[in-house]
């Protein structure tokens, strides 16, 4: 089985609570020490071996192989990947069974990092996450005021549409906006415009 490690919590000494992303579901599953056992983090993909234990209701975690991505060996990129996957992780909370668009397309953005700017390219999969959930709003419509914004357009937390008056920020060209959300693409932001729309994703899933 693959999956992606969206957690991991450390119990009784050095054993760990994993949460996994899969292609269908986010498993919860124990880990136990050894000096064998590879070492493993949150934004590993890894192939693995689901365990029954008779001793506990939750599973093990067994044979951990980690599937190697070209961007492991920028620290940056990784720091900023597993930035997203700690969001996605609290996205998940509660969470059993998925669409496989999370897993594949998760798959699909870490082969391509090496040669991509991180932060473009995780905004760019937040776009489609946020229409895979019919949370994409493309009318240009206030949330807050719920009138039609007619100028710049700013972007609250989940890129709600605003007026730059009503959430006291500043907004983006109507025909960026229109590139991101029409043809998930941020070629025509600014670097420091990308800066403010990480820390708007930032805010929350």
């Amino acid at each position: 089985m693959k999956g992606l490690i969206l957690n991991t919590i450390r119990v009784r000494d050095e054993d760990l609570i994993v949460r996994i992303l899969t292609k269908n579901e986010v498993l919860t599953l124990y880990r136990f020490y050894g000096a064998r056992h590879s070492y493993i983090n949150v934004g590993f993909f890894i192939d693995f071996v689901v365990e029954e234990s008779y001793k506990t209701t939750i599973k093990r975690l067994r044979n951990v192989t980690q599937i190697p991505f070209s961007f492991l060996f920028e620290r940056e990129k990784v720091i900023y990947f597993n930035e997203y996957i700690r969001l996605l992780n609290a996205h998940f909370i509660d969470v059993s069974r998925v669409d496989s668009f999370y897993y594949e397309s998760l798959y699909k953005l870490a082969k391509t990092l090496h040669e991509r700017d991180v932060k473009r390219a995780v905004i760019e999969h937040y776009v489609s996450l946020l229409e895979k959930e019919g949370r994409l709003h493309r009318d240009k419509i206030c949330f807050l005021c719920e009138k039609k914004i007619e100028n710049k357009i700013a972007l609250a937390r989940s890129f709600l549409p605003a007026h730059e008056k009503c959430i006291y920020s500043a907004g983006f060209d109507e025909e960026k906006i229109d590139t991101l959300f029409n043809e998930k693409k941020t070629i025509l932001f600014s670097d420091e415009e990308i800066e403010k729309l990480w820390k708007i994703l930032n805010l929350g899933i």
